[in-house]
């Protein structure tokens, strides 16, 4: 019998957990992949030579404006876990490539390691299950029982109160029964954008790009963003390392095999009038489809929900709050500040 389960190990479920471990509750952190994190991922590239390179192929950065979370990363930098990137992007609008704009210049934030550095700190001495998908949970006399997809991958958990904090949608899958009527109307709005994310390898022969990252803000590319993301490393001799998100509207068209690799060359292509002819020639290239990447909608003020269609059950994550790594920790730490204080006042 656990205090807490929560339902995911993205940055959220981990920021609620976190807290609440320390307060001195029992929690456990239930995740079906192996990884922690969610879209804060960092794949290892293998070289030719031998070796590999870390890649963001989800998440890319972060910022941070609000003085709870600036406390954390000031946390996180002083660790070695993220350090200040850069204060602005390059644009392009579709004819020309233009420096950052003062006016929406602040501090970035990323890690050497790759993004999954934060996942890895905020679980740091947490009890995670994982490999282990929940598909089904019943409440009985102030209780959940939350059941695995495959019994055989483990029993079922008992907890007093459950946070979901997988994407949206799925949370509505698994909990959407347990909501009042006016909580599923409230949330049915929020939807997600998918996001096509291709990692590319480049041989050092050319002078490295004056920029770091490139927001796209061209309606007729298939792209949104593109990354150096070697610049992140302190690659020295490495290969130069890109990374591509493609526009939701491009993205949403991928839905086979075929489909990735035709988007990947139209990709490639768009980003070499971008940044020059020599992104068209990779050494060695690699993509994955984020189904649950941008979230669509304001949220929800409060930036999660408390039910009151059941006792003992939230939803946290940036699907509730607009998006960004700094609302997703918010979401997740602000949840669990109302369950310590809802429980410490009954």
């Amino acid at each position: 019998m656990y205090d807490v389960a929560i339902i995911g190990a993205g940055l959220s479920g981990l920021s609620a957990a976190s807290l609440l471990s320390k307060s001195g509750l029992n929690v456990v952190v239930i995740e079906k992949s192996r990884g922690l994190g969610g879209r804060a991922a960092t794949r290892r590239i293998d070289l030719p030579g031998g070796g590999h390179i870390p890649m963001d192929h989800g998440a890319q950065f972060f910022t941070a404006r609000d003085p709870l979370f600036l406390s954390q990363v000031q946390n996180w930098i002083s660790k070695g876990v993220c350090f200040e990137w850069t204060n602005g992007f390059h644009t392009w609008d579709g004819s020309s490539l233009r420096p950052s704009e003062k006016e929406w210049e602040a501090p970035r934030y990323a890690c050497t390691q790759g993004m999954k550095a934060l996942g890895h700190d905020l679980g740091a001495g947490l009890m995670v299950t994982r490999n282990y998908r929940v598909t089904s949970m019943v409440q009985n006399r102030g209780v959940w029982t939350l059941y695995p997809e495959d019994p055989v991958s483990g029993e079922p958990i008992r907890a007093r109160v459950v946070f979901s904090s997988i994407p949206l949608s799925q949370s509505l899958e698994l909990v959407g029964a347990h909501l009042a009527a006016e909580e599923l109307n409230l949330l049915q709005p929020l939807q997600y954008g998918m996001c096509f994310a291709v990692m590319a390898l480049f041989e050092r022969t050319q002078i490295m790009p004056e920029w770091k990252g490139i927001q796209i803000r061209d309606p007729h590319s298939s792209l949104s963003w593109m990354a150096l993301d070697s610049s992140k490393r302190n690659a020295g001799d490495l290969p130069l390392s890109l990374v591509l998100h493609g526009s939701p509207d491009f993205s949403v068209q991928i839905t086979s095999e075929a489909q990735k690799a035709t988007a990947l060359r139209k990709m490639m292509s768009d980003a070499a009038l971008i940044a020059g002819d020599w992104v068209a020639e990779p050494s060695a290239v690699t993509s994955h489809l984020w189904r649950y990447a941008i979230p669509i909608g304001d949220g929800l003020d409060e930036g999660f929900l408390c039910s009151t269609g059941s006792k003992g059950l939230y939803l946290v994550g940036d699907g509730l709050t607009g998006g960004r790594i700094e609302r997703a920790w918010l979401s997740g730490f602000r949840a669990a500040s109302h369950h310590l204080q809802s429980a410490g006042a009954t």
